[in-house]
């Protein structure tokens, strides 16, 4: 095994197991030992946007300060704030220098990419054999064996858009997707399933007949397995995908606790609606800044030990507590300039680097986002190889 091959599954490995904090002090201990190793230049070019991803660090931080210094927030609010925002750009720099070679670098993520899903897969079903899937919910399941991770998708899509230039033998790379594949279905995701049409979208197959019947063959095949070995969860998913619109809404009246348990999301954002429009004009323009939490009138018990929310499902409504309406505006402005640029990439590198910002912006919508999501933040690894001449 390469030297980069085992800092890039390091690197996944750790994204994929370790809690925040453990995950930003490893990551700068992987970086460092890496540019000690290589033994070459540091690479230190900014991803397109820094100069409005600056201003979400400086205005955050500052705001965040003057509310300690009125003790109206506790230090560790503000720091844990300001890591988790800082996740994205630390990412950015170890995908530009854990490897020489952008091409080793794009083999490297597969291969860990696989390794790391192989890993969950014998896990979730070790879990499973264990203790069984009889007649159990969705939720069950789910806290039974996690609900897995963006990195198995883009790996995947990795090798769709990018085969060419991943150096590993075809039987091999048949024997990954299937892995893949069955790492994917086993945890029955939402969120997976909306990447995945994401991808789809950004990809070749649907202009290549052959391609789109083989792989949608194969998906067919392991939707029809999924169901023969765990109908009651299957039977569970589809009546959570049904309800997915009606979960995020925030137009519910009255908010009792069954509606509340039953449409966590729109209540967050209910919440913070009802937040954003008390606060004053200041805050509505530039929020809180960092260390900011979100009262959700005694319910917070349900999903955290905190008293309040650090931050929502919803990011952009995260945003909007943390930035206000500038926050909001600047994001967007930065996923375009983000999205603009990949005119010095080849074909599938491309299209990879556009769906990848075009997941990050759905995302956002559904599981916290850029900035309080260390899943959607490493997307920023596989930007930083794409990026690396």
């Amino acid at each position: 095994m390469s030297r980069s091959f085992i800092f890039t599954l390091s690197v996944i490995f750790s994204l994929y197991t370790l809690p925040m904090e453990k995950l930003f002090f490893v990551l700068a201990v992987l970086l460092v030992c890496s540019i000690l190793m290589q033994e070459s230049q540091f690479r230190v070019s900014l991803f397109p946007g820094t100069g409005i991803y600056l201003f979400f660090l400086i205005s955050g931080m500052a705001i965040g300060l003057y509310n300690m210094s009125m003790k109206s927030c506790p230090p560790r609010y503000v720091l844990k704030d300001m890591v988790y925002v800082l996740f994205p750009f630390l990412f950015w720099l170890v995908g530009k220098n854990t490897a020489p070679l952008k091409a080793g670098g794009i083999t490297d993520l597969f291969a860990a990419g696989t390794v790391v899903s192989c890993y969950d897969l014998v896990n979730s079903l070790l879990k499973i054999f264990q203790n069984g899937v009889s007649e159990i919910t969705l939720y069950q399941y789910r806290r039974m064996i996690g609900a897995g991770h963006p990195l198995t998708v883009i790996t995947l899509f990795l090798y769709i858009y990018m085969s060419q230039k991943i150096k590993i033998k075809k039987k091999s790379a048949y024997g990954c997707i299937v892995i893949l594949l069955a790492d994917l279905l086993i945890h029955f995701s939402r969120i997976t399933l909306l990447n995945t049409c994401v991808f789809l979208l950004y990809s070749k197959i649907l202009k290549n007949p052959v391609k789109f019947f083989s792989y949608g063959a194969g998906a067919a095949a392991g939707l029809a397995a999924a169901y023969g070995a765990f109908p009651d969860v299957f039977h569970s998913f589809m009546e959570r995908l049904g309800n997915s619109l009606a979960e995020i809404s925030h137009a519910h009246d009255p908010w009792n606790h069954i509606a509340i348990v039953t449409n966590w999301r729109g209540y967050e954002v209910y919440c913070e609606l009802q937040k954003f429009r008390q606060a004053g004009m200041i805050e509505q323009i530039f929020g809180g800044g960092f260390g900011t939490q979100l009262d959700v009138q005694g319910k917070a018990y349900l999903v955290t030990t905190e008293p309040a929310l650090p931050f929502l499902h919803n990011g952009y409504f995260s945003i909007l507590m943390i930035w206000g309406i500038c926050g909001c505006a600047a994001y967007i402005l930065m996923l375009m300039a983000l999205y603009l640029r990949n005119r010095m990439l080849a074909e599938g590198e491309r299209e990879f680097w556009k769906a990848l910002i075009m997941v990050i912006a759905v995302d956002t919508i559904f599981v916290h986002g850029l900035f309080f999501s260390t899943g959607v933040a490493g997307m920023f690894l596989y930007l930083g190889v794409l990026e690396r001449g």
